[in-house]
């Protein structure tokens, strides 16, 4: 881990906060059912961590583990289509995203749209906290290190104070107050985040803590030349494309212009393209194809229809295009798929 002075960092967390350590171990877990709302319910508690079901449709599992007096990391689990509204939190937050695995989507209060996509990470203040949030590919996993700047006690302030962690810089350096800072997650990072998601329900409350400082610890290194310029859309711009997605997706036997469908909803069809892309992480084309053969390999598994009939009830006009669509996604011909599985 000395590759990029983690080895250091750890050693340092470490003597910082083992004065903490037998207060910490006897910290009880607050669930605050406001940061939920009020569908969310518990279903696991244990000393240093709670498991909370989100209470929307589908799955909506957040293991939140809390650190310090005002510091949390909280791992979202979430394969649901549902746009959920984000709670109301203390005025002076910190939060710090990395999605995994899915696309997160955030919509502001300004009625601006923008998303975290796989491998990136974001962070925000409380006045750029999403004011509703979802996830356009239905699945999503995340981690989420929360800091409520309020409730620290002195002594985690102390502890941070001797690494040092200046949160306060980490503010004004990334700009959270004027807007949510972005980007791809740097290897340092990468490897970082990677540890904290091998280790869930795995590793004890004491090794979450060294890797949420050692998190800290490079968050203050950051400068605004490693974030990007990422893009916010407008809500109508968003829910167009959304709407023209669903169609394709409900009408998959047949031949769509989506200039047509573009034009229809009021978008040229570079703007349709570019915001498909931002929700979807995919060109149209490249969505509907993978889409398709989620669907085609689903099929091929739990019914007994021929291919052929596959490839027309998707759209395909003979089997020999199907199978070779087929084969790009999953690697195998679609007989093969149903012979192996």
């Amino acid at each position: 881990m000395d590759r990029f002075g983690e080895r250091e960092m750890s050693e340092k967390a470490k003597v910082a906060y083992a004065d903490l350590d037998q207060y910490q171990r006897t910290m009880s877990p607050h669930f605050k059912q406001e940061w939920y709302g009020t569908q969310a319910k518990i279903m696991e508690q244990r000393e240093d961590y709670i498991v909370v079901d989100y209470g929307c449709q589908g799955r909506g599992i957040i293991t939140n583990y809390f650190l310090f007096d005002g510091i949390q990391l909280c791992f979202l689990d979430f394969d649901t289509a549902e746009t959920m509204p984000s709670q109301k939190f203390n005025p002076d937050i910190i939060q710090i995203t990395h999605c995994q695995k899915g696309r997160y989507e955030c919509e502001f209060a300004n009625h601006t749209v923008s998303y975290l996509p796989e491998g990136y990470f974001g962070v925000a203040g409380t006045q750029y906290l999403p004011v509703s949030f979802s996830f356009p590919l239905k699945k999503c996993f995340a981690v989420s290190l929360v800091i409520d700047k309020q409730t620290l006690s002195m002594s985690t302030r102390k502890m941070m104070g001797e690494i040092p962690i200046d949160l306060d810089k980490i503010e004004e350096t990334l700009g959270i107050e004027k807007k949510w800072y972005t980007g791809q997650t740097p290897k340092k990072l990468q490897h970082l985040f990677s540890e904290i998601y091998e280790a869930k329900g795995r590793e004890h409350v004491g090794y979450f803590r060294i890797k949420a400082i050692e998190l800290l610890y490079h968050m203050d290194q950051l400068t605004q030349v490693n974030g990007c310029d990422f893009q916010y859309f407008d809500k109508g711009q968003i829910q167009a494309a959304k709407a023209i997605r669903d169609y394709l997706v409900q009408h998959l036997d047949e031949k769509n212009s989506l200039e047509h469908l573009a034009k229809e909803a009021h978008l040229s069809l570079t703007v349709f393209h570019k915001v498909f892309s931002h929700i979807y992480g995919d060109t149209p084309y490249a969505y509907l194809k993978k889409y398709k053969m989620n669907l085609a390999a689903d099929i091929l598994l739990n019914e007994n229809k021929k291919i052929g009939d596959i490839a027309l009830e998707l759209g395909y006009s003979n089997a020999s295009k199907f199978a070779k669509a087929f084969q790009s996604v999953y690697g195998v011909l679609p007989k093969d798929y149903r012979k192996k599985k």
